[in-house]
């Protein structure tokens, strides 16, 4: 339980991070930033913290649907059990 719940907090620590690294990099909130964004868009090191951060994204749904997963299949366990006995 403890290692699960590690992973989501650093999922999303390392997401907000990319998400604020992208936004002051490639996408600045000022009208200066706007005109900006259309040369930075292509660059490359933009697109790789797209990317990252996109792959995090994916990760951290992965990561809610392996908990579901296994609470059920330990509820099923647990009800197995006790109708067994």
């Amino acid at each position: 339980m403890g290692i699960f719940i590690s992973m989501i907090i650093l999922t999303g620590v390392i997401h907000w991070t990319l998400v604020q690294l992208y936004s002051h990099l490639c996408a600045p909130m000022t009208l200066k930033g706007l005109v900006t964004t259309f040369l930075a868009l292509g660059s490359p090191l933009c697109h790789f913290i797209n990317t990252i951060q996109y792959e995090i994204a994916k990760h951290y749904i992965a990561l809610w649907a392996g908990g579901a997963v296994t609470l059920v299949a330990w509820m099923a366990t647990r009800v197995g059990n006790n109708v067994v006995k």
